[in-house]
């Protein structure tokens, strides 16, 4: 289509964006999901690659707490969503210690990956995904492992906003479409998909298969 780069994000975010804002107009719940990791090694690729593994993990750990047989293809459609994107902390106004700026930058100059998490009605998750979580969502974050923490945050207004938020260092070119992570992966095309918007600076139709 001879798109430029930022049309072709502006596309790819309110693709994604669709998905997000058809399901919660459907009735499923959306939180801001944050993961943060340990020191992971190797060139940036590789960190990323551990950080998506780390995240399909804990989507499949969440998955089969909220329904049985999570893996069946009657679950499919029913299955929490995650849109994750690479994310770097952004300088605050507000004053830091030392020592509190030196423990959020140093693991992986502070790369982490945040996006959206939908919730689909029902389930055996009887907990708001914050609720479940915890202050840290430890028992997603085994010790030893890659995962230093897990958290989830209610969006309560906003949500287009949220997301376009969360692409921000695709935007700024700190990230590539590569490193944006979709869940549930399925080695068919996920039944939501990602559509072109018909203006980048239009609020998003809802198009849903």
């Amino acid at each position: 289509m001879n798109l430029s780069r930022s049309d072709q994000i502006n596309q790819l975010t309110w693709g994604y964006g669709h998905i997000a804002l058809d399901l919660v107009a459907a009735g499923w719940f959306p939180y801001l999901l944050v993961l943060k990791f340990h020191h992971l090694g190797g060139r940036r690729n590789t960190v990323i690659a551990q950080m998506h593994r780390e995240a399909e993990r804990a989507h499949r750990w969440l998955c089969e707490r909220v329904w049985r047989n999570a893996s069946a293809p009657s679950r499919r459609p029913w299955t929490p969503h995650w849109i994750l994107a690479p994310d770097f902390p952004v300088a605050k106004g507000a004053k830091v210690s030392a020592r509190s700026a030196l423990h959020n930058l140093v693991p992986n100059d502070g790369l982490h990956l945040q996006g959206l998490a939908v919730m689909p009605p029902g389930g055996r998750l009887r907990e708001p995904l914050d609720e479940h979580l915890g202050p840290s969502g430890a028992r997603y974050c085994p010790r030893g492992g890659p995962l230093l923490s897990l958290t989830a945050t209610p969006i309560t207004s906003d949500l287009g906003y949220v997301h376009t938020y969360n692409f921000k260092a695709l935007m700024r070119g700190r990230a590539s479409f590569d490193d944006i992570l979709m869940l549930p992966r399925s080695s068919s095309e996920l039944d939501s998909k990602p559509r072109p918007a018909q203006d980048p600076w239009r609020h998003p139709v809802l198009v849903r298969d």
